[in-house]
């Protein structure tokens, strides 16, 4: 996924905030986290370009390995609870893991997830997109998936379009 890992953040973190209804300070710090959330599996690309000289795909690195989320998520539930937190902190943990996971349901039309890892290292893909267009982008961007970024993309624009109106 190219370009809809933010606009499905957006959306996925207003079906979270908008029923609740936080206070409007909240709401804008849940919808930024949120959607830092969405593509923070991809700061596996800095290791991927900088580090290991592209030898491996970056689905395959710890931030896109969904059950390596476990401990993590574990972690943060345990905090919250031993330290009897408030609301606000609960909706920021399932905003930051329903974004995490989003993006790893995502990125499973065309790009692969290892959804068993350590279990197994079997790559669970929709789609396979072939290598046949230079430079290497247009492969993705002429692949039928990226037709339901763009529709993300247009639905996370309309719905914050309806939301501006509405508050006039």
């Amino acid at each position: 996924m190219f370009i809809a890992h933010l606009p499905a953040g957006y959306l996925a973190t207003r079906l979270i905030i908008d029923r609740p209804s936080p206070p409007e300070l909240l709401r804008g710090r849940l919808l930024a986290l949120g959607m830092i959330a969405s593509v923070v599996p991809d700061l596996d690309l800095l290791w991927f370009y900088f580090v290991s000289d592209r030898q491996q795909v970056h689905h395959a690195y710890l931030p896109h390995l969904p059950l390596a989320w476990i401990p993590v998520f574990a972690a943060a539930v345990l905090v919250l609870w031993i330290r009897r937190a408030g609301r606000p902190a609960w909706l920021g943990m399932w905003v930051v893991a329903a974004n995490i996971l989003l993006h790893q349901v995502m990125d499973t039309t065309a790009g692969g997830i290892r959804w068993l890892w350590p279990f197994s290292r079997a790559e669970f893909v929709m789609s396979h997109v072939e290598a046949r267009y230079q430079p290497w982008y247009l492969n993705f961007v002429l692949h039928w998936t990226f037709v339901l970024e763009v529709a993300i993309l247009v639905a996370a624009l309309w719905y914050a379009r309806r939301r501006s109106v509405a508050r006039r």
